[in-house]
């Protein structure tokens, strides 16, 4: 494995880093529950799964950066040289990303990858880093998912700006299979997708009004309507053939709905936490679609937030 060594700017050190290395980790996403705009705002609601990046700080040899695999997480060298200005951090740390999430699906991959990197490297330090800083850290790199925020959150994806907090919703789980090929974020047409909100205006906030309050309830039915619904608008912009035939089997097995990235080529079925019902869902996909649709793993839903150790 390749270190590649980044010098930093000299700057005050406030802090002495730890001795020991220090580890956090950040979940992925199957997609999002709900992406829109509502009266001219844009947003999302992330749908967090157990499927973790992890990132490891501890001191370096030499002064500077020494960042793992240099070459595939740039976005995380960005990010971190900005947290060192911020806060006022001399570099001298060596960092690792492990992540075997999937690239170019939408499942959040570079969020957290960022997420724990910025966790492990604030912690190591021993700065505190609000999750509202950890977001603009994040947002001046890429537009992001919010898997740095506690709960199920609804944000402005494109500034980072935290709208709405929402409770976990407890023994949610979701099956997230795979429609192939790769989307790149930044190439999706944001003005045609707010023309198409637009349009479906009145039809997008019937639907979150039922995300809003299923998340609020727990109630799976009104979430799985809501993330159906808000999939059914997104084949407009970014169709995935499978997905008519995958809601209609899945709700024949139990399913309470399906989900998708809206820039991804993930879909997510999701059900209430059973074992007969998982069995049915995954064998009915796996008959129906073979290897026209792979299957990634079955996941909890969970909470976003900074965990490290």
């Amino acid at each position: 494995m390749e270190t590649v060594h980044v010098q930093a700017p000299v700057s005050k050190l406030i802090t002495t880093p730890r001795a020991n290395a220090t580890v956090a980790h950040a979940p992925g996403t199957c997609g999002e529950f709900f992406q829109a705009a509502l009266d001219g705002q844009d947003f999302l609601v992330n749908c967090p799964i157990d499927w973790y990046a992890h990132a490891r700080v501890g001191a370096a040899s030499l002064p500077g950066l020494a960042l793992a695999n240099a070459g595939n997480f740039s976005k995380v060298a960005t990010a971190v040289r900005r947290l060192g200005k911020l806060k006022h951090i001399e570099l001298q740390h060596r960092l690792s990303i492990s992540s075997t999430l999937p690239r170019g699906k939408g499942m959040a991959s570079s969020t957290a990858d960022l997420t724990a990197a910025l966790a492990a490297f604030s912690s190591h330090a021993g700065v505190a880093l609000s999750a509202t800083e950890m977001a603009s850290l994040i947002a001046a790199v890429e537009p992001s998912d919010c898997v740095h925020y506690p709960g199920i959150a609804r944000v402005d994806h494109l500034s980072g700006e935290l709208l709405h907090s929402y409770p976990v919703p407890q023994a949610l789980r979701v099956i997230v299979v795979d429609c192939g090929g790769e989307v790149d974020t930044l190439s999706v047409d944001r003005e045609r997708a707010r023309a198409l909100y637009r349009a479906e205006q009145n039809r997008v906030r019937v639907a979150f009004e039922s995300l809003h309050h299923g998340l609020l309830r727990g109630r799976f039915d009104w979430i799985g309507r809501a993330a159906t619904e808000s999939a059914k608008i997104n084949q407009q912009l970014l169709p995935k053939a499978q997905f008519p035939e995958l809601l209609r089997l899945t709700a024949l097995q139990g399913a309470t709905g399906v989900n998708c990235a809206h820039s991804g080529s993930v879909l997510g079925v999701l059900y209430e936490s059973n074992r007969r019902t998982e069995e049915r869902l995954t064998d009915a996909i796996a008959k129906a679609f073979g290897s026209d649709l792979k299957i990634l793993g079955n996941f909890a839903v969970v909470g976003g937030g900074l965990h490290a150790r």
